[in-house]
């Protein structure tokens, strides 16, 4: 179901951006109140972290709102060598509004073919749980060669 949502082009700017010069390590998507255009709320530098990246989707959930991120993730699992994923996450918190987690969904697609090639996993979270970082890690790791 397409829902007809428009990506601004610094979406894609900054995709390239996060893909190629590795500027960033996160970047939180968010679709503007009139609902017409997905744009970049925040950008965070190379220095930032799994947890910065958290607490900035948890201020939507405080408003009761969805978004998307795009996080530069680099890991090493025990015995080895250091990997480093581009991953998109679908950030839809239970409690959020139901108008927020249907227009969300149905834009995600939108989203994720504007982008472009470059994503090595998805993952879609509604609870800290889903957030945690080994939980993540598992998901994103799946298919690492050693």
């Amino acid at each position: 179901m397409a829902s007809g949502v428009q990506v601004k082009d610094e979406c894609k700017v900054a995709f390239k951006d996060i893909k190629l010069k590795k500027k960033n390590r996160y970047i939180i998507f968010r679709i503007t109140s009139d609902l017409k255009c997905i744009e970049i709320e925040k950008m965070a530098d190379e220095h930032a972290t799994y947890e910065d990246f958290v607490e900035d989707l948890k201020v939507a959930q405080r408003a009761g709102e969805c978004r998307y991120g795009l996080f530069d993730a680099k890991y090493q699992k025990a015995g080895s060598m250091e990997h480093q994923k581009l991953f998109f996450l679908l950030w839809s918190p239970e409690d959020a509004k139901v108008k927020q987690k249907m227009i969300y969904a149905s834009s995600k697609d939108a989203l994720r073919r504007a982008l472009g090639e470059g994503i090595g996993k998805e993952v879609q979270a509604t609870d800290d749980s889903d957030l945690a970082w080994d939980n993540v890690l598992e998901q994103i790791s799946r298919l690492d060669r050693h």
